[in-house]
């Protein structure tokens, strides 16, 4: 699809559809921080401005619209304020609905979109998946955006409900002449999701009707981050016109074709920094998204509420003679170094200001020093303290990378270096890919009795790692270790032998999880506060044994 809606002005709005695309506000990130605490708010609040100075028919989320699935009560009060005040209103909606809405919405309380609720009035519809950061982790748990489309503030829609397939049905719009489908794939782990394609079990159903527009807005890895860690773009259907790529956090928000399937990517980035990486440091934008029957054009939006972030990456060994580091006091003169570049780079900072009103002053800054020695490395916190009130972030201002040295002897040994650090490289990756709770799994399954646990289960262990890493649910190992300890001290009061002292008390233990084999089970329905639930097959356990398959 090469062509785009024309700037001549011969497109008649009422048959083109406006949507306004964003992605990855990650609401209350860094919310306790006094200095980046209101970033994220701001953020969005230009994005709402934004969609109601265009006129838009919609606005559309990439998924991770809150940084956790369960955020605080002030981060959910100020999204609500913001949602309230930006799109309820008297506004006309003038996109038709054409499917089952039944379908689309299977988990909201009215079955039906926002703006067709006798009960709402609203202005502009939101649409959005889930992602990451806040998916509700499972049936039966409710997350953030569960509560959003309870309250209809937000069409939530593209939740997958059976985790052995993927049936995706689009959501189907009309505005004059023009055809919208609309297909949503919330987050999963891409490994499972890779599995599911290559197994055939993803369904994407075409409408019955031709002369469609076809957009896809998912949330998974673009980039390949080890073996089956990412989703290639070839894996989706070419019938599709438009995929909108949440989760990458650099904003690649002009369309880019694929040249195989023929559909086009947009990427729109994160409107918040979430780390100090390089992509994160590119100008942060939303889309005008302008779509008239076959033809679409994209228009970047630069948000002008965004902190300004300078990223600067120096590999010492480029200046190594310039700054004499085979001599003298080495460590003092990197540190000088690093000091002329960070006042450099607050300087350039200064040009990010825009002007707007509410937009962040003090800076993001981060120097990355590759080095040759580790003699040249300083202290960087102690260095950053001097830029406090300068910066927004002192103590992570500066950070060190040790590159590893290559020995050239022959044109063979060269092969055989880089072969080595390839392999290394890959292996590197794949480590990274391993998640945690597959570690933990691996530990215990392979430790030797006498490092094995007596009181807590190794699923549970494994269940408590994965909630920290998904979820950011610090609660959890207070909520695990509770269960168990109650459990155990029930068992030892039940048992009729002398268990007052450590070697009865160990004795005793012996037979605690024989006793209750089930007791994972029990755990799991603590953590989902479903204590009556009904299914003996807990959801979440299935969701594991499908990555172990």
């Amino acid at each position: 699809m090469s062509e785009s809606v024309s700037q001549t002005g011969d497109i008649n709005p009422d048959d083109t559809i406006k949507i306004l695309v964003a992605s990855d506000i990650h609401l209350g990130y860094n919310e306790k921080d006094p200095i980046r605490g209101d970033d994220s708010f701001i953020a969005f609040e230009e994005v709402l401005q934004h969609a109601l100075e265009n006129e838009v028919d919609a606005l559309l989320l990439g998924g991770d619209l809150f940084h956790v699935a369960n955020p605080s009560t002030n981060t959910l009060d100020r999204c609500f304020r913001l949602l309230k005040t930006y799109t309820l209103g008297d506004k006309p909606i003038r996109l038709e609905f054409l499917s089952d809405q039944n379908d689309n919405f299977l988990e909201s309380l009215s079955h039906t979109v926002n703006y067709e609720d006798p009960n709402m009035n609203i202005a502009i519809p939101v649409f959005s998946i889930h992602g990451n950061h806040d998916d509700s982790g499972g049936a039966g748990r409710v997350s953030s955006m569960n509560l959003l489309s309870t309250n209809g503030y937000v069409n939530y829609f593209g939740k997958w409900t059976d985790l052995s397939k993927i049936d995706i049905r689009p959501i189907l719009l009309r505005k004059g002449e023009t055809k919208l489908a609309l297909y949503g794939l919330s987050y999963m782990s891409d490994a499972r999701l890779c599995r599911l394609l290559d197994d055939a079990k993803v369904f994407i159903e075409k409408p019955d009707e031709p002369g469609f527009f076809s957009i896809m807005v998912l949330h998974q890895n673009r980039a390949e981050r080890g073996p089956k860690n990412y989703l290639p773009e070839s894996s989706l259907p070419q019938f599709l016109d438009l995929i909108i790529w949440g989760h990458e956090h650099d904003c690649r928000i002009e369309p880019e074709e694929n040249s195989a399937k023929k559909f086009y990517v947009s990427q729109p980035g994160s409107t918040v920094a979430t780390s100090l990486s390089e992509g994160e440091a590119i100008q942060k934008c939303c889309g005008l998204l302008s779509i008239h029957k076959g033809l679409f054009r994209m228009d970047p939006i630069p948000l002008k509420s965004v902190r300004p972030f300078v990223f600067e990456s120096v590999d010492l060994a480029t200046v190594q003679e310039e700054l004499a580091l085979d001599e003298g006091d080495v460590q003092q003169r990197v540190q000088d170094f690093a000091t002329e570049r960070i006042e450099a780079m607050i300087e350039r900072a200064k040009t990010k200001l825009t002007g707007y009103a509410r937009q962040p002053k003090l800076p993001l800054i981060r120097l990355r020093l590759g080095l040759t020695e580790v003699e040249q490395q300083f202290n960087a916190i102690r260095f950053g303290f001097r830029y406090h009130g300068r910066v927004a972030n002192p103590q992570d201002m500066v950070i060190f990378k040790k590159k590893p040295k290559v020995k050239v002897k022959d044109e063979l040994g060269n092969a055989l270096d880089k072969a080595a650090l390839q392999e290394a490289y890959r292996n590197q990756r794949e480590q990274r890919a391993q998640r945690a709770e597959e570690i933990v799994d691996r530990y215990f399954r392979e430790a030797d009795v006498m490092n094995q646990l007596e009181v807590l289960s190794p699923r549970s262990m494994t269940e408590l790692c994965r909630r920290m890493v998904d979820y950011e649910d610090d609660d959890a190992p207070e909520k695990i270790i509770k269960f168990y300890e109650d459990k155990a001290l029930s068992f030892l009061r039940s048992q009729s032998q002398d268990n007052t002292s450590e070697e009865g008390i160990c004795e005793a233990l012996a037979g605690f999880h024989a006793a209750d084999p089930d007791i994972h089970d029990k755990v799991l329905s603590m953590l989902d506060a479903r204590s009556n639930r009904q299914d003996a097959t807990d959801p979440l356990q299935r969701f594991r044994d499908l990555d172990d398959d």
